[in-house]
């Protein structure tokens, strides 16, 4: 499965999600949206509005294949990602 994120560098909830996907040993790319130019940031917007609608500005912003998780969601990711979930 490919994961992407957008994320944001100084937001714990986008630092957890990375966690989260390290500590699982599950490969991922990020971009934070606040280390990258104007021309980029419009990108990731549109990109965003495409793939997630109206939750558009919210960080983390998870790609999982095809599926859109918004904000900090470890019972989403664990599902999508067909992982055992372990309280």
């Amino acid at each position: 499965m490919k994961v992407f994120m957008y994320t944001l560098s100084i937001d714990p909830w986008s630092r957890k999600t990375k966690k989260f996907f390290r500590d699982k040993n599950i490969q991922f790319e990020y971009m934070d949206y606040d280390l990258v130019g104007e021309k980029e940031q419009e990108k990731i917007l549109e990109d965003m509005y495409k793939c997630g609608g109206s939750t558009v500005t919210a960080f983390p912003f998870v790609k999982i294949d095809e599926d859109v998780v918004v904000g900090y969601n470890p019972e989403a990711y664990s599902k999508l990602l067909r992982l055992d979930i372990q309280k």
